[in-house]
């Protein structure tokens, strides 16, 4: 069992949002909970309660000052922001899926990347599970149809996928990414046997699990733009009311979007559970 050690307790009316930032710059992982009409603040052992401690007492001495932001931090343009290698990796693959479909005029390539195979002969998809063939769980992802839809979609691959390995690391963003995508194209696939393809369950993925975490771990929070959720998530509720039919956008995978969603919440929850202790 891990134990914590208590290295603040503070009235409720005191802010700690700027001593906390500091103590995350400092590496001093922590974790701040209202208990009664107390907060406290603590930590994962003995030495870093005694140096919280110290730094909080040079803090109302006046020793140590904390410069304070004048206006909210504004995100930076989404071309600004540098990504990781691991976002860099699947915006090639999905862009490589994107040209695909133009350059294999045959489809010899493309079927070998669908979840359900697909009988060249005949043209058809073979309603059958790729037993023996664990890739088309996730290679589904990859393909994209269209300008817009690979537009779309890495734009936001770049901004969401890059916040995380960012802050998290690549291996973390890798392994949502995997299991999403697997999530997501099962979820599909059981509703109905098509020709499907895209990032965009893996996207929802990423929106939810950030949302989990920002709600769980606010002093944590990843740096998502105000009202981007809320529009991608008006998004999701025109696709499946069958708006996107009459605006000639075609059908949309509407099962992958949401079961990433969840899958994503799912995993954001549980993250935010398991980094609880100490680094």
């Amino acid at each position: 069992m891990t134990e914590y050690f208590i290295a603040l307790d503070l009235p409720l009316d005191e802010d700690l949002a700027d001593f906390s930032a500091l103590l995350w710059q400092q590496g001093v992982a922590h974790h701040i909970a209202e208990e009664g009409n107390r907060q406290l603040l603590r930590v994962g052992d003995a030495q870093q309660q005694e140096q919280v401690r110290a730094l909080y007492s040079r803090l109302k001495t006046g020793e140590l000052h904390i410069e304070r932001r004048s206006a909210p931090t504004r995100s930076a343009p989404v071309l600004q922001r540098r990504c990781g290698p691991v976002v860099w990796v699947l915006l090639l693959l999905s862009i490589a899926g994107a040209l695909l479909p133009q350059l294999d005029r045959s489809f010899e390539s493309v079927a070998l990347l669908t979840f359900y195979p697909l009988d060249l002969e005949s043209g058809q998809l073979l309603a059958q599970w790729p037993v023996g063939e664990p890739w088309r769980l996730l290679t589904p992802m990859f393909l994209h149809f269209g300008l817009m839809h690979i537009a779309f979609n890495g734009l936001w691959l770049w901004e969401l996928g890059g916040m995380i390995e960012r802050r998290q690391g690549g291996m973390a963003l890798l392994g949502l990414v995997l299991l999403v995508a697997a999530a997501s194209n099962m979820a599909q696939a059981m509703m109905t046997v098509s020709l499907f393809g895209g990032m965009s369950g893996v996207i929802y993925g990423l929106l939810g699990y950030i949302l989990a975490w920002n709600r769980l771990r606010p002093v944590e929070a990843f740096p998502l733009v105000r009202g981007v959720a809320t529009v991608m998530l008006i998004w999701l509720l025109v696709c499946m009311a069958g708006f996107t039919r009459l605006l000639g956008l075609g059908e949309i995978a509407n099962t992958a979007h949401f079961s990433g969603l969840v899958m994503g919440l799912l995993l954001g929850v549980a993250a935010s559970f398991l980094r609880r202790r100490p680094v």
